[in-house]
């Protein structure tokens, strides 16, 4: 047996849990004490639907879930730490991975409760994975079965040896039996009697749980919902006195105001916020550092990439989108989308830069800087060829392109209109075609465009996630026939299975081994390239450090995702952020 403690990790689905079972509501205790050590409260910011729109079933839509500040009221196994590629007990002790029976053993702590007043046992955890089953969530394409061991320990069967199977089970918030139980319960009769999701039985029961709606949340954290305390303008969680974190945490209570930029740009100048990961204005920016805010700088993980249809000819052949690659000046753009925020990617991998030279052999990279005399060359190659300025395709007509991207994101808009912009004075026009935001991804997945801005990067510990938008979600496992990029390859490697490197990835324990497949597939996208990626997003949370509060958190935590593993919430639940 071998142990497995704060191992590397891989794979993510905050996707978040709450309400469930006959027997679901739960009572709140009674308010914990407001000793003088703490401060009145921090305060951070994001959008949510009041009741009856918003709900407390976290599994459903319009589920009240504020993203990641729900670690705070329901807490994970265990958390996460990208720069060290380790997890830090939560819920759990320890846990252990045990190869030959191919299972791994989690360990709870003994003193974790509900706000309810009852432990935190394993038969929670139990609960949580078979709603998570019921529901479809991917943590079961890794795990095999859930068994309760005894009250502090459970034991996951491995389906996949997989660093993913790891973070699946360590990084999920752990939701009550008492709630949830009778869901649980079911989901495992329906697995017992041989049936799955396709089976009409499991689809009543689906059906059922997703009309559940529970009047409150039950909480292992150190704050709480109280209903009670709900509102248009804000939720304010109080301290829960039952939790093994209420003497660790510095504030009273958790404000989460409701809003975006509009609502919440008042608030800060204000002085009410502590933390945002809304991405403002220039202005704003400068009027909140000139009002005592700071800000932590994240790394570029992910952003805005064009998207090429290769069922359309000529953006099947290679040779077309590499000279468009080496047309558009991804520096300008990223300068003019967010100044300050947005940069212009390096490497065409489908990673963020920062990324890609952490997991890939950057010296085998084309990085298509801007070289008009190398576009001419490859276009003229393909058989294209240039009359009075204008490239035309080999049948005479002219090589036209329309852009697609949402008006309302005023970002892409500009990106995408300064690339049409670009690509027009090199001779192939290419027109703005500004649409609903709503219309993007059926757009892409229908093969309704020619060219699209769209997503790349992860925000995700893991690199694999960076190609399951545009590889998969996009182009084989779209509702249509997505971006039609066909997975098989011919590169400068010899021929590659995109779809197989994909796989191969996240195979195994060995991180060194997957750092060889990831790097073969960056260099692979690289070449092929499936979509553009054209800038990041190099995002500034912002920050009361210094000026309301004091962090001491250390700074490699900053590595972390503000979305994923965000390190505000690791810093508050172990007591690193307080009042100054």
């Amino acid at each position: 047996m071998r142990k497995r403690r704060l191992g590397f990790v891989l794979a993510m689905c905050l996707l978040i849990a709450a309400g469930l079972g006959a027997a679901g509501n739960v009572e709140p205790a009674a308010p914990a004490p407001q000793g003088p050590q703490l401060a009145p409260t921090f305060a951070g910011g994001w959008p949510y639907s009041i009741p009856p729109t918003g709900h407390f079933n976290m599994f459903v839509a319009n589920a009240i879930e504020l993203k990641f500040w729900r670690e705070m009221h329901q807490l994970p196994l265990a958390l996460y730490i990208n720069a060290t590629g380790e997890y830090t007990p939560m819920l759990a002790t320890d846990w252990n991975i045990d190869d030959a029976s191919k299972a791994m053993t989690v360990n709870l702590r003994s003193d974790a409760k509900w706000l309810t007043g009852e432990k935190v046992t394993a038969k929670d955890v139990w609960t949580t994975f078979y709603v998570y089953r019921l529901v479809g969530n991917p943590a079961w394409t890794y795990i095999s079965d859930v068994t309760v061991v005894s009250d502090t320990q459970v034991k996951f069967g491995i389906k996949s040896a997989t660093p993913l199977f790891v973070r699946n089970v360590l990084r999920k918030p752990i939701v009550d039996t008492l709630t949830y139980g009778s869901y649980a319960e079911k989901t495992a009769e329906l697995v017992k009697k041989g049936l799955d999701s396709t089976s009409q039985e499991w689809k009543n029961l689906v059906a059922d749980f997703n009309s559940f709606r529970p009047t409150t949340v039950n909480s292992s954290g150190p704050y709480y919902i109280d209903p009670a305390k709900v509102s248009q303008a804000s939720i304010e969680m109080p301290l829960n006195p039952n939790s093994f974190l209420a003497d660790k945490v510095k504030f009273k209570t958790l404000t989460i105001y409701n809003g975006d930029v509009p609502d919440l740009t008042p608030l800060v100048l204000s002085g009410k916020i502590d933390y945002l990961t809304h991405v403002f204005p220039a202005s704003s920016m400068q009027a909140f550092e000139r009002a005592g805010y700071t800000f932590v700088q994240l790394p570029g993980v992910d952003g805005l990439a064009i998207y090429f249809n290769h069922a359309l000819a000529p953006l099947g052949d290679v040779r077309v989108r590499q000279a468009i690659a080496h047309v558009i000046d991804r520096n300008r753009i990223g300068q003019l989308a967010l100044p300050g925020v947005s940069v212009g990617v390096k490497y065409a991998t489908g990673l963020g830069d920062g990324v890609t030279e952490s997991w890939v052999d950057v010296s085998k990279l084309n990085t298509y800087p801007v070289d008009l005399a190398k576009a001419e060359a490859l276009l003229k190659e393909a058989g294209l060829s240039k009359r009075n300025n204008m490239w035309y395709l080999a049948n005479g007509r002219p090589f036209e392109l329309a852009l697609q991207c949402p008006s309302g994101w005023a970002d892409a808009s500009t990106a995408a209109t300064e690339a049409a912009q670009q690509l027009t004075a090199f001779g192939i026009k290419t027109t703005f075609n500004g649409i609903e935001s709503t219309q993007r991804t059926p757009n892409i997945n229908s093969g309704k465009f020619e060219l699209a801005m769209s997503f790349f990067g992860t925000g995700q510990p893991h690199p694999m996630y960076a190609y399951e938008g545009p590889l998969l979600a996009s182009n084989t496992g779209a509702a249509g026939v997505g971006i039609s990029f066909p997975m098989v390859q011919k590169t400068s490697m010899g021929e590659v299975n995109f779809n197989t490197l994909i796989q191969d990835s996240v195979k195994g324990w060995d991180v060194d081994q997957q750092k060889k497949i990831i790097s073969n597939l960056a260099i692979a996208f690289s070449e092929t390239l499936p979509v553009l990626p054209i800038y990041s997003k190099e995002a500034r949370n912002l920050t009361s450090n210094g000026l309301r509060t004091i962090w001491e958190g250390p700074e490699n935590l900053y590595r972390n995702s503000a979305g994923d593993d965000n390190f505000v919430v690791y810093q508050l639940l172990h007591g690193m952020i307080k009042a100054k």
